[in-house]
């Protein structure tokens, strides 16, 4: 199952954002915390974390899109075994 990856929550929800630069490309892995877009706000650029490991599936916004706090960004296609794959596998054989 495909996770987002949103801007986070901000000091003043009412900052206008710009999505500045896309430091992955759709189809790269990622793992959690790599750097995946950049952002800007007046005067200040900072980046968004890859919330797990994967590979980047898909970009919703492109360079210069207005963003604001909570936009899904992109998806990441995990790679990461949740709990619930785990206890499937480990049954009675």
């Amino acid at each position: 199952m495909p996770t987002p990856i949103t801007v986070p929550p901000l000091k003043n929800q009412d900052q206008k954002l710009t999505v500045s630069l896309w430091l992955t490309r759709t189809g790269e892995p990622v793992n959690r915390g790599d750097r995946v877009v950049e952002l800007l706000i007046p005067g200040v650029t900072f980046d968004v974390a890859a919330p797990c490991t994967g590979t980047l599936a898909r970009c919703e916004c492109r360079s210069g899109d207005e963003v604001h706090e909570g936009t899904v960004l992109g998806w990441i296609e995990s790679s990461e075994a949740s709990p619930s794959d785990e206890t499937a596998d480990s049954g009675p054989e």
